[in-house]
């Protein structure tokens, strides 16, 4: 199988790279055969070997291996999408063999740090931030020094990403810390991630404006989240999930859906005391395979979440194939684009109108799966990783 798989993807490198506009962008015939096996793992879970081809192509590296730390302490227990993100981005980092820790005290070539936290429910400190830009170092008593004291001294630290999420305070509905923190860590790093266009316009509108940036969409594990086998007959079965309990993560729009006939709605997660589920079919909280395990059971996705900059649930979502049923807010659309119907006043008429057009939104998520995967995001944070160190080298200051 392995002589097979070589053969065919020395066929496939001598009629596509030709076509490739970047010359980087193809190395297959030095490709470890673990990373190739991909593209036959993706057909055995009803995907696209081209699709595994290509993932196999934005998994070939830019340029030498990085050490990389990503200063935030991941679990394997459900915590949130930024949590899930990062551990997905790590694994992922780690498969095209790149160097990958999360303390930021090892050598590393550049650093990520995320939003204003550096672990479930552990906030980022941003004066160590200043002392980590300036030394290289984090030691327990920076705290005592303000972030100005590390700019007395010549920079000796890493290059540093800063992942931004939304505002906060647009988020949840109410001001936090986080929102005091973000901006903080933000003047001391030296390029800036956003993970969509909302969040980037949101971020400017709240003050956070930094001098170089981009934006990356979030993205999902390709052999957690994939595709399983269409329903058919029974109810049209709906899912939704939230880490988060807060009311604006749309709870009572699954409620609402709910009580529609001929609609079954499933809901993994945290769900608020202060909201009737009516008829949700409430799973628990669930790690990530069990997790991708009940999306395979149900036919479409539910997001009706307020002013979320880039939903991992529905990146998730799409990863599986299921079309999403979504409220315009945030990045909702951006990232669901022509993958889904809008939530309007009328759920019956939404509903009607996912129940027609889903098999023909199936096939279109399926077609453009590999955007959803965590192999188009490493490539762009590859890229960005290789643009803050350019910085760094240059002796440019943001």
């Amino acid at each position: 199988m392995d002589g097979l798989i070589h053969r065919v993807l020395m066929a496939l490198t001598i009629f596509i790279k030709p076509l490739l506009g970047r010359p980087h962008s193809i190395y297959l015939l030095d490709a470890s055969l673990p990373v190739l096996r991909l593209s036959v793992n993706e057909m055995a879970k009803g995907g696209d070997f081209m699709v595994g081809v290509a993932s196999v192509i934005e998994r070939k590296q830019l340029s030498s291996t990085m050490r990389i730390c990503i200063w935030f302490a991941v679990t394997d227990s459900p915590w949130g999408g930024g949590n899930s993100f990062l551990r997905s981005l790590a694994a992922e980092l780690r498969l095209q063999g790149h160097t990958v820790h999360h303390q930021p005290n090892e050598p590393a070539d550049v650093v990520v740090v995320n939003a204003f936290n550096k672990g479930p429910g552990k906030p980022m400190n941003p004066r160590q931030v200043a002392e980590l830009r300036q030394t290289g170092k984090v030691r327990w008593w920076a705290p005592s020094f303000p972030a100005d004291f590390w700019y007395r001294f010549s920079r000796r630290g890493s290059a540093i990403v800063h992942r931004i999420d939304g505002v906060a305070e647009f988020v949840r509905g109410f001001r936090t810390k986080a929102d005091d923190i973000q901006p903080a860590v933000n003047q001391h790093t030296d390029v800036s991630i956003f993970q969509s266009t909302y969040c980037r316009t949101s971020c400017a509108e709240a003050g956070i404006k930094p001098a170089v940036h981009t934006t990356i969409n979030n993205a999902t594990t390709a052999d957690v989240f994939y595709p399983g086998t269409p329903r058919t007959g029974g109810p049209l079965r709906l899912m939704g999930t939230s880490w988060s309990p807060n009311p604006r993560k749309g709870f009572a729009t699954l409620a609402a859906l709910s009580d529609l006939p001929d609609v079954e709605v499933w809901f993994a997660g945290q769900w608020p005391d202060q909201i009737d589920p009516c008829g949700v079919v409430n799973l628990g909280v669930h790690p990530a395979p069990k997790l991708a395990e009940a999306m395979r059971e149900c036919d479409a996705f539910v997001h009706a979440a307020t002013n979320e900059p880039c939903s991992n649930s529905i990146v998730e979502a799409l990863g599986c194939g299921l079309p999403v049923l979504y409220l315009d807010s945030g990045g909702n659309r951006e990232l669901t684009g022509d993958f889904g119907v809008e939530i309007t006043d009328d759920l019956a008429t939404n509903v009607d109108q996912l129940r027609a057009e889903k098999d023909q939104l199936r096939e279109k998520i399926l077609d453009h799966r590999a955007q959803f995967l965590m192999p188009r995001a490493a490539a762009q944070y590859l890229e960005t990783f290789q643009q803050a160190i350019d910085l760094v080298s240059a002796g440019s200051h943001v």
